[in-house]
């Protein structure tokens, strides 16, 4: 009868590999909430139709992102056509002068809980102050209930966030897949090691 000599290491140790790919996983989730709250609680929202007084500072891009919240079985709407329904429109206080706002270069969608947005408009100020910032729903029936959100460097910080998730995410599964990958050379060397010498892995 073959005489049998365990595999070394033991299947066991690529078990290791889990925890390295939940950190992963736990740290991109933990970048992405942190930021979207850290983003979201820095900005300032209004309805639509609606307006509101916004203290704004010079020398920074503004964006304005354009929401909208849906519930229980409701699905979201295609944020793209519901942007060419809404029009808004940004005045100094209190002389009235209207500030231009263009459309963005890119356009950033994201959704978080009951609701998902997409970046509307941009714009600066010319100097530090409070301004009027309003906007109509020109939208010819019912939709979804829409608001507007506005803050300073919003998409970046949101898209630094989704950068550092990704690398968390694929990081702690490539060492991951490195410990894995790693045991079965180790266990194959073995296997070889054992049959070398007559004997039968297992």
């Amino acid at each position: 009868m073959t005489q049998t000599q365990s595999i070394r290491p033991s299947l066991w140790w690529a078990a290791l590999a889990i925890p390295f790919s939940l950190a992963g996983l736990g740290l991109a989730a933990f970048f992405m909430v942190t930021e979207i709250q850290r983003v979201g609680s820095s900005m300032a929202y209004a309805d639509v139709p609606g307006e509101m007084d916004v203290d704004l500072k010079r020398n920074l891009s503004y964006t304005v992102f354009l929401e909208q919240t849906f519930r229980g079985n409701s699905a979201p709407s295609s944020l793209f056509a519901l942007r060419s329904g809404v029009r808004c429109e940004l005045h100094g206080l209190p002389d009235g002068d209207e500030i231009p706002m263009s459309a963005p270069s890119g356009h950033f969608t994201y959704n978080y809980r009951d609701r998902s947005g997409v970046s509307f408009l941009n714009f600066t100020v010319p100097r530090d102050g409070t301004y009027l910032l309003g906007c109509r729903d020109n939208r010819g029936k019912p939709g979804p209930p829409l608001r507007i959100a506005v803050g300073a460097g919003a998409a970046e910080a949101i898209t630094t966030a989704v950068e550092r998730a990704l690398v968390s995410f694929f990081g702690g599964g490539l060492v991951a897949l490195l410990i894995f990958v790693r045991v079965l050379m180790l266990r194959d060397q073995s296997k070889r090691a054992v049959r070398a010498q007559g004997l039968k892995p297992v």
